[in-house]
């Protein structure tokens, strides 16, 4: 049987202008406890499997003021059964502490790669 590798590669980039008084948008915990989330989440698709299709998926979306997440993207796609689950899995997350402008909660954009390997 295939030892099935999923895990997270990080955050790849939060767009948000830095300052002293400003904040990225994070997952709640850091960025060791949204690895924890994703590894216990994924579930190599069976028609991947099947297919051998392994890959990086990139996975973009919107960070809202309120925490909650949107408007999930392929940013990089690999294979539409690994793409479906990546997002899946980003549509899962608990909400986010959201980026901070001037003291202000706001909506920032972050992405994420999850990488699958048979």
């Amino acid at each position: 049987m295939k030892k099935i590798l999923a895990t997270i590669l990080g955050i790849l980039a939060f767009v948000v202008s830095a300052s002293a008084q400003d904040t990225p948008a994070s997952f709640p915990g850091g960025i060791a406890e949204m690895n924890s989330f994703i590894a216990k989440s994924v579930r190599y698709p069976a028609a991947a499997i099947e297919n051998g299709a392994e890959g990086t998926v990139i996975v973009t979306f919107v960070v809202k003021a309120d925490g909650t997440l949107n408007n999930f993207k392929i940013k990089r796609m690999v294979n539409p059964d690994l793409e479906q689950e990546a997002i899946r899995i980003a549509k899962s997350m608990p909400k986010w502490i959201p980026a901070q402008k001037n003291g202000t909660a706001v909506d920032s954009p972050a992405s994420i790669s999850v990488k699958f390997r048979l």
